[in-house]
């Protein structure tokens, strides 16, 4: 089968959602920024930008084609877009998803005063309106273009942050 990539910015909820839907699915599931820092030793987060996206993305095709060896098909927690030390939106290069086995792309969407939210609580950072938006809208336009360019199905949801989340994009992946 391959990777189910669940896309999306940073505090719209991925590795929740994942989490959860990977014990519903019975499949495993990981964060792309997990995967790399075990290579690499470099920790994401609050304050901490990446290196070198091109030889990030390298081990994240690497790691992935080692999972899909031991399970048929995985859960992919990342993005289609990062900020970098400036924060400013950072596309991350087009050619890393043809290496990555996607069967299916899951857009996370959520309110932007409620990703601001998530992040000042989870990293204890504070990202502005425009910030979140100009990375919202970015996410969504790459994902389109990786999709189309790919033949990739996408489906979006909106994070509604409650048990209806589950629910709502287990009938987008079926």
């Amino acid at each position: 089968m391959g990777t189910i990539f669940v896309a999306g910015i940073y505090g719209v909820g991925k590795s929740t959602l994942c989490d959860s839907l990977a014990e519903v699915l019975d499949i495993p599931s990981y964060s792309a920024g997990d995967l790399i820092s075990q290579v690499n030793g470099e920790i994401y987060g609050a304050n901490k930008a990446v290196q070198n996206k091109y030889s990030n993305q390298d081990i994240l095709a690497l790691a992935v084609n080692e999972k899909l060896k031991y399970s048929s098909t995985i859960l992919l927690a990342g993005h289609f877009c990062i900020f970098d030390k400036h924060n400013h939106v950072d596309r991350l290069p087009c050619d890393i998803f043809q290496k990555l086995h996607i069967q299916q792309i899951l857009l996370l969407e959520a309110d932007e005063n409620r990703i601001i939210q998530n992040l000042k609580r989870r990293d204890g950072k504070h990202y502005t309106m425009q910030q979140v938006t100009a990375l919202l809208m970015e996410e969504h336009k790459a994902a389109e273009e990786v999709a189309r360019a790919n033949g990739y199905p996408l489906s979006v949801h909106q994070m509604e942050f409650n048990e209806n989340d589950i629910s709502s994009c287990l009938l987008l992946l079926k």
